[in-house]
Protein backbone atom coordinates (compact mmCIF):
# COMPACT_ATOMS: atom_id res chain seq x y z
CA UNK A 1 0.00 0.00 0.00
CA UNK A 2 1.40 3.38 -0.94
CA UNK A 3 1.20 6.38 1.36
CA UNK A 4 -0.58 9.49 0.17
CA UNK A 5 1.55 12.52 -0.66
CA UNK A 6 0.75 16.20 -0.91
CA UNK A 7 1.37 16.39 -4.66
CA UNK A 8 -2.03 14.77 -5.31
CA UNK A 9 -3.89 16.70 -2.58
CA UNK A 10 -6.20 19.62 -3.27
CA UNK A 11 -8.33 22.31 -1.67
CA UNK A 12 -11.30 24.23 -3.10
CA UNK A 13 -13.62 26.78 -1.48
CA UNK A 14 -16.43 29.09 -2.60
CA UNK A 15 -14.98 32.21 -4.15
CA UNK A 16 -16.43 35.72 -4.33
CA UNK A 17 -18.79 34.74 -7.18
CA UNK A 18 -20.06 31.73 -5.23
CA UNK A 19 -18.34 29.19 -7.48
CA UNK A 20 -15.71 26.74 -6.29
CA UNK A 21 -12.15 28.10 -6.62
CA UNK A 22 -9.15 25.77 -6.62
CA UNK A 23 -6.55 27.32 -4.31
CA UNK A 24 -4.39 24.24 -3.66
CA UNK A 25 -1.28 25.91 -5.09
CA UNK A 26 -1.58 28.64 -2.42
CA UNK A 27 -2.29 26.35 0.57
CA UNK A 28 0.67 25.02 2.55
CA UNK A 29 -1.18 23.11 5.27
CA UNK A 30 -4.62 21.66 6.00
CA UNK A 31 -5.55 20.12 9.36
CA UNK A 32 -8.88 18.30 9.55
CA UNK A 33 -10.10 17.33 13.05
CA UNK A 34 -13.28 16.18 14.75
CA UNK A 35 -14.55 13.27 16.81
CA UNK A 36 -16.98 12.81 19.66
CA UNK A 37 -16.95 14.17 23.19
CA UNK A 38 -17.07 11.88 26.21
CA UNK A 39 -19.14 12.79 29.27
CA UNK A 40 -18.01 12.02 32.81
CA UNK A 41 -20.29 9.34 34.34
CA UNK A 42 -18.41 8.24 37.47
CA UNK A 43 -20.64 7.74 40.49
CA UNK A 44 -20.07 7.53 44.22
CA UNK A 45 -18.63 4.15 45.11
CA UNK A 46 -17.19 3.53 41.63
CA UNK A 47 -13.61 2.24 41.67
CA UNK A 48 -12.84 3.39 38.11
CA UNK A 49 -13.69 6.44 36.11
CA UNK A 50 -16.53 5.94 33.66
CA UNK A 51 -17.70 7.95 30.69
CA UNK A 52 -20.55 7.80 28.22
CA UNK A 53 -20.80 8.93 24.63
CA UNK A 54 -21.50 12.62 24.21
CA UNK A 55 -22.26 14.85 21.31
CA UNK A 56 -20.19 14.81 18.15
CA UNK A 57 -17.91 17.83 17.89
CA UNK A 58 -18.10 20.09 14.88
CA UNK A 59 -15.41 19.24 12.36
CA UNK A 60 -12.69 21.88 12.31
CA UNK A 61 -10.38 22.46 9.39
CA UNK A 62 -7.35 24.70 9.90
CA UNK A 63 -5.81 26.10 6.72
CA UNK A 64 -2.72 28.21 6.10
CA UNK A 65 -1.58 29.68 2.83
CA UNK A 66 -0.20 32.51 0.75
CA UNK A 67 -2.04 35.79 0.45
CA UNK A 68 -2.41 36.93 -3.16
CA UNK A 69 -4.91 38.22 -5.72
CA UNK A 70 -6.83 34.91 -5.60
CA UNK A 71 -6.96 34.26 -1.84
CA UNK A 72 -7.31 37.87 -0.62
CA UNK A 73 -10.82 38.41 -2.10
CA UNK A 74 -11.98 35.13 -0.55
CA UNK A 75 -10.63 35.61 2.99
CA UNK A 76 -10.13 39.36 3.61
CA UNK A 77 -13.88 40.16 3.83
CA UNK A 78 -14.25 37.35 6.39
CA UNK A 79 -11.99 39.09 8.91
CA UNK A 80 -15.05 41.17 9.82
CA UNK A 81 -17.14 38.02 10.33
CA UNK A 82 -20.09 36.55 8.48
CA UNK A 83 -22.97 34.18 9.16
CA UNK A 84 -22.83 32.81 5.61
CA UNK A 85 -21.33 29.40 4.94
CA UNK A 86 -18.90 28.39 2.21
CA UNK A 87 -18.71 25.07 0.42
CA UNK A 88 -15.32 23.44 0.98
CA UNK A 89 -13.62 20.45 -0.60
CA UNK A 90 -10.49 18.76 0.72
CA UNK A 91 -8.90 16.24 -1.64
CA UNK A 92 -6.64 13.73 0.10
CA UNK A 93 -5.99 11.51 -2.91
CA UNK A 94 -7.68 10.50 -6.14
CA UNK A 95 -11.29 9.70 -5.27
CA UNK A 96 -10.82 10.59 -1.56
CA UNK A 97 -12.65 13.80 -0.64
CA UNK A 98 -14.18 15.49 2.41
CA UNK A 99 -16.85 17.98 1.35
CA UNK A 100 -19.36 20.22 3.12
CA UNK A 101 -20.58 23.59 4.29
CA UNK A 102 -18.37 25.51 6.73
CA UNK A 103 -18.44 28.69 8.76
CA UNK A 104 -15.16 30.56 8.33
CA UNK A 105 -13.81 31.77 11.68
CA UNK A 106 -10.53 32.99 13.14
CA UNK A 107 -9.32 34.55 9.89
CA UNK A 108 -5.87 36.10 10.12
CA UNK A 109 -4.02 38.04 7.43
CA UNK A 110 -0.32 38.55 8.07
CA UNK A 111 2.37 40.75 6.56
CA UNK A 112 5.97 40.50 7.77
CA UNK A 113 9.02 42.40 6.54
CA UNK A 114 11.12 40.26 4.22
CA UNK A 115 8.54 37.47 4.01
CA UNK A 116 5.58 36.68 1.80
CA UNK A 117 2.13 37.63 3.06
CA UNK A 118 0.12 34.75 4.48
CA UNK A 119 -3.35 33.96 5.81
CA UNK A 120 -4.86 31.39 8.13
CA UNK A 121 -8.45 30.44 8.88
CA UNK A 122 -10.50 27.95 10.84
CA UNK A 123 -13.38 26.34 8.98
CA UNK A 124 -16.12 24.96 11.25
CA UNK A 125 -18.40 22.29 9.77
CA UNK A 126 -21.24 22.12 12.27
CA UNK A 127 -22.59 18.89 10.76
CA UNK A 128 -19.23 17.49 9.72
CA UNK A 129 -17.76 17.00 6.27
CA UNK A 130 -18.99 14.17 4.07
CA UNK A 131 -16.55 11.48 3.02
CA UNK A 132 -17.05 10.93 -0.70
CA UNK A 133 -15.36 9.63 -3.82
CA UNK A 134 -16.64 12.53 -5.92
CA UNK A 135 -15.53 16.15 -6.05
CA UNK A 136 -17.93 18.91 -5.00
CA UNK A 137 -19.95 20.49 -7.80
Amino acid sequence: MTNWISSVAGFRIDGVAGTMVDIKQYINSVRDSGGANRLEDTGLGDTRERSIGGLARATQVQINGSLNSTTYPIFAPLVNGTSATKTTEIKYATGKYRVGEVYVTNVELSINVGQKSVFSATLDAEYGLSVTSAAAT
